[in-house]
Formats: structure tokens, C-alpha cells, sequence
């Protein structure tokens, strides 16, 4: 579930299902989604803070809701997407917490957003050529925009573990803290971000985004179509079948 509160211009968005590692369902996604994009039209929202409970940010997408859409003859527009396109258009600033595991969207999703609090603990990770997939979320435009191309191959198709501090050093984290530290943190920002001109954030956000918005929203749009391909593979439904063995 998605637990949320809001205080002082800022509203909290955790992801709390710590029994799965926080893996996301469609209708955590939903969730996700409703909230980020209603508080884009509230007034009294000037941050939103993206957090996970149990010392874990997200594993990714739950496996149970792949292996489904991957059987699925007449499968249903992905969650996961259309929360990373609520991300997109959210001209509010977004700052996320993360500890412990950001795998798959977990990572690329992180590309949406504004700024970044890596804890010490956190691993980084995107295994979509090991599920026999593609990458997603606009990540083919957004990782080599962010952290080099280099560097990009090394998650994308090597799918490399990189740390906490690893993130922060090539620029997928904004700022490296102690473990426990990352919301604490996070809050912080997005506390000072609130003490500002709303309008004027929005704007400038707007303003940092236009010059590569075009190429990220082309990019999602001709990866959703592989990743679909591919999600009905043999390749996919053996690597889905073996992890659900584990």
C-alpha cells in the first residue's frame, strides 16, 4: 500500500508493503499515480517526498503482476508507465529517499524526478536484459542524459549493482547520507523547497526540463513497444518462471 500524509506544503508518499520488499502492484502504481498528479493541482502542495518503509526503497515491479501481464493475451496498459508519465508531468518538485534496494523502476523511475538522497546502504539495480526484456520509463534517453553512456551500458545492459555512493558519484544520486538518514534528509529539502515561490518553481522546473522533454516522452513511447514484445517472450517467461521458483 502507499501510505501519505502532508504537512506544511509538503506531502509524504511511503511505500509500504516491507513483506515483498516493497515490490510494486498495479495498484500500488495506481495509487502512486492519483497521488502525484492530484497533488500537481493542489495549491497547498509545493513538494512531494517519495520514500520506502523497512529500510528498503522498492525491489520493482511485483513479479506475480509480470508473469500475468506476460500471459496475458489482451494485456492492460502498464501502471508502472503511467505512474512514470504522472511523473513527467508533474511540475511540482519531487525528491525521493532511498535505502536499501532500487531495482528496475525502482531505479529508472529516479530519472523523473528532481533530487535524489541515496543512503549508504542503497544498491541500485536494473536486470531487464536478465528478464529477457528492454529497458523502460524513457531510461534509454534519461540514463545516458544523467550519467554518461558509458555508464548507462554498465546498468542497462550489464546490469551492474552500483551503491549509495556510486549513485552520487556518476549523478543518479543528488547527495549520499548515512543509513537512516535518507528521509530525514529528504524532508528537510523538500521543507526549504516549500519555504519558496510555488509558481516559481514550477516554472523553473518546466524551464529545466524543456530542452530533452520531447526526446524522453519519444523514447518511452519506442520502448513501451519492445518492452511489450518482449514481455510475451520465451526468454521472458523462462527467467519469470525461474525466479518464481526461488
Amino acid at each position: 500500500m502507499i501510505d501519505s500524509q502532508q504537512s506544511q506544503g509538503v506531502l509524504q508518499l511511503v511505500i509500504n508493503r516491507t513483506e515483498k520488499k516493497n515490490a510494486l502492484t498495479r495498484d500500488m502504481y495506481q495509487q502512486l499515480s492519483n497521488a502525484v498528479s492530484l497533488a500537481n493541482e493542489d495549491e497547498t502542495v509545493i513538494a512531494i517526498v517519495i520514500s520506502g518503509a523497512g529500510g528498503v526503497f522498492t525491489a520493482g515491479n511485483d513479479l506475480d503482476d509480470f508473469r500475468a501481464r506476460a500471459t496475458d493475451e489482451n494485456p492492460k496498459p502498464s501502471a508502472g508507465l503511467a505512474f512514470i508519465e504522472a511523473l513527467m508531468n508533474c511540475d511540482t518538485p519531487v525528491i525521493v529517499a532511498v535505502e536499501g534496494l532500487a531495482v528496475g523502476i525502482g531505479t529508472t523511475l529516479l530519472l523523473h524526478v528532481d533530487v535524489v538522497v541515496a543512503a549508504e546502504s542503497a544498491k541500485f539495480k536494473t536486470a531487464f536484459v536478465d528478464l529477457g526484456l528492454v529497458p523502460e520509463a524513457g531510461s534509454t534517453v534519461t540514463m545516458p542524459l544523467h550519467l554518461g553512456g558509458r555508464k548507462a551500458t554498465d546498468l542497462l545492459l550489464l546490469g551492474e549493482v552500483i551503491s549509495g555512493s556510486d549513485a552520487r558519484d556518476c549523478g543518479l544520486a543528488s547527495r549520499l547520507v548515512s543509513d537512516g538518514q535518507a528521509v530525514s534528509e529528504a524532508l528537510r529539502i523538500a521543507r526549504s523547497l516549500a519555504s519558496k515561490p510555488r509558481e516559481a518553481l514550477r516554472a523553473s522546473k518546466r524551464l529545466l526540463r524543456a530542452p530533452w522533454r520531447e526526446q524522453v516522452e519519444q523514447a518511452l513511447e519506442r520502448e513501451r513497444a519492445v518492452f511489450t514484445q518482449r514481455l510475451r517472450s520465451e526468454d521472458c517467461r523462462a527467467a519469470l518462471d525461474k525466479l518464481a521458483r526461488r
